[in-house]
């Protein structure tokens, strides 16, 4: 079975924050996910770049990311076919202008976090129920951010440099 997932994770630190699992075609992400996983990253911890595909591209979710949690939003335009003359919202022609590529470049990461979930734990799931799945799921990304900042750990007490605490 198809899993979607949307998820919040600090970058720097390759650490999920926050996830979201539903069956793949059910809904659209966007109207659902965007705010709740935004919303709980920010109370985890302080952001300055949010970085998301095209798929929550909408001006709402630009003016809550810019204007409520005073942050840069780079999503960049769905429909790139479409003029900037005839796109909707300042936040959105802005983004078809032009973004940096390298801010947008670091959503990649996302996309390495679960890979090394599913090389560390497997990609296939043995729970029946989709209930059970979403908690297996879940689990496996709380075993990978123990296993992340373990290494970390282990990396700064072995490591030669000074550490500021």
């Amino acid at each position: 079975m198809d899993k979607s997932r949307s998820c919040g994770a600090d970058v720097l630190q390759q650490i999920n924050c926050k996830i979201r699992i539903r069956r793949a075609p059910t809904r659209h992400d966007n109207n659902i996910d965007f705010r709740p996983i935004i919303t709980r990253t920010s109370n985890i911890l302080s952001l300055s770049v949010v970085t998301a595909d095209n798929g929550y591209d909408s001006e709402d979710n630009h003016l809550f990311v810019r204007e409520d949690l005073h942050a840069l939003s780079v999503n960049p335009a769905r429909n790139e076919h479409v003029p900037k003359w005839r796109t909707c919202g300042r936040y959105r022609k802005q983004m078809k202008r032009g973004y940096s590529k390298l801010l947008y470049n670091q959503r990649n990461k996302d996309d390495t976090i679960v890979y090394v979930i599913k090389r560390l734990f497997g990609e296939h799931l043995m729970s029946r129920l989709t209930r059970t799945q979403n908690r297996e799921l879940a689990f496996r990304c709380i075993i990978y951010n123990m296993h992340r900042l373990t290494n970390q750990i282990t990396l700064m007490m072995f490591s030669t440099k000074p550490v500021k605490l």
